[in-house]
């Protein structure tokens, strides 16, 4: 009999509770497993030894309905003194409990903290083995094709998207709309607002960090489609950078844990832009955590391969294996499961490739499109009817 530690790490999905109930599932489908436990607040749970239990027998299927991270999250950063206050409770913790695998659900920062957590049991001679689970709506985890909470995140953009656009669509003459989205380094979630351009609903323009963003090319491009149209709707990602990779607009006062600027008013900051130079009237959206928490839009395929990855890592940790669950895509676009490497896992960024952007980098290329159309659901498109719209 073998005993589980799960823990949630990072910031919270409408998936993250989905993967937790599929290492329940595996948890009490099998025997072999002795005691599955949650820790509390991430890591702090296994420092203050702070866990709670899981029954053999209870129903825990409405996690799979639940936003946020059940048990607590955490972003802690480990240090490389292994002597430290620090790993000594963790390893009580770990004793006095005879854990043999740890399951460690986060995203980038988080697959690091894991993979030092399992270098340093080896280095030490515990028995105990982590296992990573893939979260982040960031969608910038290397090795894999996607990560759990990424789908749930686009669900929601596009259709909120498709709605801001209709409402925007029913003046003759409007304003320039920027939409602010999530995405420290890579513009995953910001180029995946593509899928709402279906009856040119979407929007005019796409920026993402992987691109230097020039101003004056932006306000150029603004006033063409404004005089065009009457209006522009433009989304940009929180972590655009100039010609120098620096972040155009970040406090750099406050950074976390990690050493990550906080990140924030783009949106606004080129609204202001566009009043000074082009006398528009401007408006500034920020979907904030509405994107990582709103499971009322959640993806149902998204919700299943989240509950996939948490089964899956315990199944392969249980068969001996070491490192953190990935998702391959097939050329039928379903996707399987396999593991990679905690250390290929940790702190790497996966940007988006370019040939995904158009020439001009400010919109998404066919490629781009063919990567994000097996996130697209019914629910996604609004159903309107194109012939009853003005100006089309």
């Amino acid at each position: 009999m073998k005993n589980i530690i799960y823990l949630q790490s990072g910031g919270p999905t409408s998936a993250i509770n989905s993967s937790f109930l599929g290492v329940i599932k595996f948890f009490q489908e099998n025997k072999e497993v002795g005691k599955l436990y949650g820790a509390h607040f991430g890591l702090q749970g296994l420092i203050d030894d702070d866990l709670v239990e899981i029954s053999k027998s209870k129903d825990y299927s409405a996690l799979k309905e639940l936003p946020g991270a059940i048990l607590g999250s955490a972003r802690i950063k480990l240090n490389n003194d292994y002597n430290d206050d620090i790993h000594a409770r963790i390893l009580d913790t770990i004793q006095k409990h005879d854990i043999d695998y740890l399951l460690f659900n986060g995203g980038n920062d988080s697959m690091d903290t894991a993979n030092k957590l399992n270098i340093f049991f080896r280095e030490k001679g515990i028995k105990t083995r982590v296992f990573g689970i893939p979260k982040t709506i960031d969608n910038d985890l290397e090795e894999t094709d996607h990560t759990p909470g990424f789908g749930s995140a686009v669900s929601y953009i596009n259709k909120s998207i498709m709605e801001i656009s209709l409402d925007i669509a029913s003046y003759k003459k409007g304003r320039v709309t920027i939409i602010e989205l999530m995405g420290r380094d890579a513009g995953w979630l910001c180029a995946s607002s593509c899928l709402s351009q279906e009856y040119g609903l979407g929007p005019d323009l796409i920026y993402v960090p992987e691109v230097a963003f020039d101003k004056d090319k932006f306000l150029k491009k603004v006033k063409s489609i404004y005089e065009e149209k009457g209006r522009c709707l433009v989304c940009v990602s929180e972590a655009l950078k100039d010609a120098n990779r620096e972040y155009i607009f970040a406090d750099n006062t406050h950074v976390d844990s990690f050493g990550h600027k906080q990140l924030g008013s783009v949106s606004k900051n080129l609204c202001d832009l566009i009043s000074r130079d082009l006398h528009y009237s401007t408006r500034h959206i920020e979907f904030n955590l509405m994107q990582r928490c709103a499971s009322h839009i959640s993806s149902k395929k998204d919700i299943d391969e989240a509950i996939n990855c948490g089964y899956y890592a315990t199944k392969f940790a249980f068969e001996g294996k070491e490192g953190g669950v990935i998702m391959v895509r097939n050329n039928d676009n379903t996707i399987s499961y396999s593991f990679a490497d905690l250390n290929k896992l940790a702190n790497e960024v996966k940007l988006m490739p370019r040939d995904f952007l158009n020439e001009e980098g400010n919109n998404i290329s066919e490629k781009g499109r063919a990567y994000f159309e097996i996130f697209k659901e019914d629910d996604i498109v609004l159903p309107v009817i194109d012939e009853l719209m003005p100006n089309k």
